[in-house]
């Protein structure tokens, strides 16, 4: 379970998981030389007219939704007197986009990006990064399909020229609730006996 600054956590794991491997590759190196070249904020911010500022792989969480497999679960105990609400549950989406001045260099870094995210596609335990960091929780990325014309509808909307992007899925985020409810307890047991006609013959 979470508390609500694990949107953060999860940004800082994804960098920390992609640096960890990018950073003993030369190719890679050559391109983007700083863990913060990784970075959060939207594809448009990053880049004047049509070109970037600096060589970023960005990676901008541009929705948020429900995870409707584990919705409507039953109240836990936080202890004998109380009921707390199950915690809110989310999967993230975010847009994944090479921003250089080079097609090789996109194709470089994105390639890249894709080859970690398959390889340890759970992430957990010492990866854990922020609030996650010593909990037994686990994030997992996964490929999101995407349409041109829902990239495209993206795009417009940054008000930029179309660049190469990818979309990816980061499932099971919870977020604890506050919301609690006093427990009733049992307070007495009665049990009743009836002699059934059946039996009595």
């Amino acid at each position: 379970m979470s508390e609500y600054r694990v949107l953060g956590a999860v940004d800082e794991t994804l960098r920390a998981l992609l640096w960890s491997r990018m950073q003993f590759d030369s190719d890679i190196t050559s391109i983007i030389g700083a863990e913060t070249q990784i970075s959060f904020e939207a594809p448009f911010k990053l880049v004047r007219d049509t070109d970037p500022d600096q060589n970023v792989l960005a990676l901008f969480l541009y929705r948020v939704v429900e995870n409707g497999e584990m919705k409507n679960r039953p109240l836990e105990p936080k202890d004998s007197n109380l009921l707390r609400q199950a915690p809110l549950s989310l999967n993230l989406l975010y847009l994944m986009t090479p921003l250089t001045n080079s097609a090789d260099n996109d194709h470089k870094l994105l390639s890249k990006m894709m080859q970690i995210f398959y390889d340890s596609a759970i992430v957990k335990g010492a990866a854990l990064q922020g609030v996650l960091a010593n909990t037994a929780e686990e994030l997992r990325i996964i490929l999101n399909p995407i349409t041109m014309e829902d990239l495209t509808k993206l795009w417009s909307a940054f008000l930029r020229p179309f660049r190469l992007s990818v979309s990816y899925e980061v499932k099971v985020i919870y977020i604890d609730s506050e919301r609690e409810t006093e427990a009733e307890r049992v307070r007495r047991k009665r049990l009743e006996f009836m002699q059934s006609s059946e039996a009595s013959k």
